[in-house]
């Protein structure tokens, strides 16, 4: 904000909305993306440590050449998706950098977990939505101010018609059920993106227990490198999986906000009684 913002100034209110719910979702996704980096990096060391002590164990002829190469196969697959991850953390890095000049190692690691959205706070959202959301151009307050200045004009004498008020109600009640259409449909990506999580989440615990016993089975040297290779990788996958949906299901929940105009209040910059 390039100046402190008052109960007046509605329309700079609801330009930083507009901003904040893009940098947010940029934010999110750099956040995810730099986990993700760090992800793939320990599992390309994790495949390297099990591919030398494989090289160990041919050369004592308690494995066979062609698990080494199975191994080694998983490992360059590995190390492209690092390179994979880097190249997506440049690109949003680039991205973040233009919406708030500064570099991507400036964010601060980690984000706060948000709470679930309750039934009485999604309808609040709801109703706010319809008349402080994206669609501001039928607004009471500045139609208010509109027909204080054409009735203090004198070539205006009579302000506003019958007929003008009408259309002007009209094009009201159309703009509040687009903007209740809008809201539903980000409501109901919010929940998606909550079942997406969950499900994700689910699968990489389940992921990491799997990935845990084919780690004793391969010390012990009972169970091929292959399966715990294969088990590293996995966890891997889905721990990437977990990742872009978590940072969706945030992004997701603060466009609720956005829609009812609110992230400029809820994030502190300005007050309650200042906001919508």
């Amino acid at each position: 904000m390039d100046s402190p913002a008052g109960p007046a100034d509605e329309p700079m209110l609801r330009r930083v909305n507009r901003v904040l719910d893009t940098v947010l979702e940029t934010c999110l996704q750099l956040d995810a993306a730099r986990q993700q980096l760090q992800s793939a990096i320990a599992t390309q060391r994790e495949l390297e440590v099990v591919l030398e002590m494989l090289a160990a164990r041919v050369e004592l002829g308690q494995a066979s050449p062609v698990e080494h190469r199975k191994v080694a196969a998983r490992l360059c697959s590995a190390r492209d998706m690092v390179t994979r991850c880097v190249s997506d953390w440049n690109r949003i890095g680039r991205r973040f950098t233009q919406l708030t000049r500064l570099l991507p190692v400036q964010l601060k690691a980690g984000f706060d977990a948000l709470e679930p959205v309750q039934l009485d706070e999604m309808d609040r959202l709801a109703q706010a939505s319809q008349s402080t959301g994206a669609d501001v151009q039928f607004s009471l307050s500045l139609r208010a101010q509109a027909w204080a200045a054409q009735r203090a004009d004198p070539a205006h004498p009579s302000g506003f018609g019958p007929v003008d008020f009408g259309a002007w109600l009209s094009g009201l009640e159309e703009a509040r059920a687009q903007a209740a259409t809008v809201f539903a449909g980000a409501r109901e990506a919010y929940f998606q993106a909550v079942l997406n999580f969950d499900r994700e989440h689910a699968r990489l615990v389940r992921a990491r227990s799997l990935r845990r016993t084919a780690e004793t089975w391969f010390r012990l040297n009972t169970r091929s490198a292959t399966e715990y290779a294969d088990a590293i990788v996995e966890e891997s996958r889905c721990n990437h999986a977990m990742l872009s949906c978590l940072a969706q299901r945030r992004s997701s929940q603060h466009h609720l906000y956005a829609l009812a105009g609110l992230l400029p209040q809820q994030f502190g910059l300005v007050e309650p009684a200042d906001g919508y």
